[in-house]
C-alpha cells in the first residue's frame, strides 16, 4: 500500500495538487527532481512505509524560548490524517539515495539550470566517495562503488528504483482505501468533507520523536 499524510486544512474530497514555495530550503532539491519526473512541485507518497511520511511524528514541545513560536507548526503535525492507496504509478525515489543527495543540492541557487545542478551532484558524489575511500567504509554493499562519473547511470540504478517512495504531480485522496486519523473529531471531519466512514480509522498512534 502506498501512504500520503496531510494536515486536515489542506485535505479535501478530491483531487489535491502538491504545495509550491519556493523559498522553502528544500525547493531548490524537489525542482531538480522535477528535470527527471516532468513536474514540480511533487506529491510524496512512501511505499509499505506509513512512518516515512510523518504522520507518527510527535507533537511534544519541550521548554524553551522557541516554544511558542512552535507552538503552530507544532499544531499542525498533531492534526493529521494518513491515506493508503492500493494501486499508484509515481516516478519512483529511493529514500536512502534522496536523503544523501539532498545534501549536495540544498545550498544551490534555485535559479539554476538542470546543467548546473547535475554538476553540484556530480561534485557531491566525487566528494562523498572520497571520504568513504579514504575512511574505509566502502563496501560491496555500498552505492557508491557505482558512481565513476556518469549521473544518469548512478541516478537509473539507485535513485529511481522504487523501494520506498514514489512522487506524483496530483493525488486524488477519495480514492483512498483506508484512512487513519488520531481521533473522532478528526474522523467527523473527514465524514463531512465526503470521505466514507467505513474506510476511516481511529488510532491512537504513537508518535516517535523528530
Amino acid at each position: 500500500m502506498y501512504y500520503h499524510s496531510d494536515a486536515l486544512k489542506y485535505i479535501k474530497y478530491g483531487k489535491i495538487l502538491p504545495y509550491r514555495d519556493d523559498s522553502d530550503w528544500l525547493s531548490v532539491a524537489y525542482k531538480w527532481l522535477g528535470f527527471y519526473c516532468g513536474y514540480y512541485p511533487q506529491v510524496w507518497l512512501s511505499r509499505s512505509q506509513s512512518s516515512l511520511t510523518g504522520f507518527r511524528c510527535s507533537g511534544t514541545i519541550k521548554k524553551s524560548k522557541r516554544s511558542a513560536s512552535r507552538r503552530s507548526q507544532i499544531k499542525m503535525h498533531r492534526d493529521v490524517a494518513l491515506f493508503g492507496f492500493e494501486n499508484i504509478k509515481g516516478f519512483p525515489v529511493d529514500y536512502d539515495i534522496w536523503s544523501s543527495l539532498l545534501n549536495g543540492l540544498i545550498n544551490e541557487d534555485f535559479d539554476s539550470n538542470k546543467e548546473q545542478l547535475d554538476k553540484a551532484v556530480s561534485e557531491y558524489l566525487d566528494r562523498h566517495k572520497k571520504w568513504a575511500i579514504e575512511g574505509e567504509y566502502i563496501d560491496e554493499a555500498s552505492d557508491l562503488k557505482d558512481w565513476c562519473g556518469d549521473l544518469d547511470a548512478y541516478l537509473n540504478k539507485h535513485l529511481f528504483v522504487e523501494k520506498n517512495q514514489v512522487v506524483v504531480p496530483s493525488l486524488n485522496l477519495k480514492s483512498a482505501k483506508k484512512i487513519i486519523c488520531r481521533n473522532d473529531k478528526q474522523k467527523k471531519t473527514l465524514r463531512r468533507m465526503g470521505f466514507i466512514e467505513d474506510r476511516i480509522d481511529v488510532r491512537n498512534v504513537a508518535r516517535q520523536k523528530w
